[in-house]
């Protein structure tokens, strides 16, 4: 199985899940707008913000159109995927754990309709005055590991 076949079952960074946004230059600012997509600026640079709204599921509606930074973008476990360090398989279970642990998260959080949960699972843990449990930092933290060990490690 392909690289593109794993995307086709993650989406996680087009979801919000991974990042807040992505760079766009100022021409594919100007083609994003009249698709509806939010753009904005961030620290002075074009941004689009994520979730992108022509996600379909995990699926680009707009895939031929995509920004650069989309079109560049690939996570460390696509790069280990490509580069036969790992099998399909195992790179589609890294996917589905992330997916589960997202989705237990979830369901502990309750974050708004359209709401990246780990955008949600921030606010309320910097919050002043939203009470989390131990509960739901456990969840946040097997989610930030996972996050961070497999797709998207920090340098080194």
């Amino acid at each position: 199985m392909s690289l593109s076949s794993l995307c086709l079952e993650c989406g996680l960074c087009c979801d919000g899940t991974l990042f807040r946004h992505v760079g766009v230059t100022p021409a594919e600012r100007e083609q994003l707008v009249p698709l509806g997509i939010g753009v904005g600026t961030k620290r002075r640079h074009d941004v689009m913000w994520l979730p992108c709204g022509k996600l379909d599921g995990k699926c680009c509606t707009i895939y031929e159109a995509r920004p650069g930074g989309c079109r560049r973008f690939v996570c460390h476990l696509g790069k280990r995927l490509e580069a036969k360090e790992l099998p399909y398989d195992e790179a589609l279970g890294h996917v589905r754990e992330i997916q589960a642990r997202v989705a237990e998260l979830a369901a502990l959080i309750h974050p708004p309709p359209g709401e990246p949960v780990l955008r949600h699972a921030r606010a309320c843990i910097d919050s002043t005055t939203t009470k989390v449990t131990q509960e739901q930092l456990d969840a946040f933290a097997r989610v930030e590991a996972l996050r961070y060990g497999v797709f998207m490690p920090p340098p080194a």
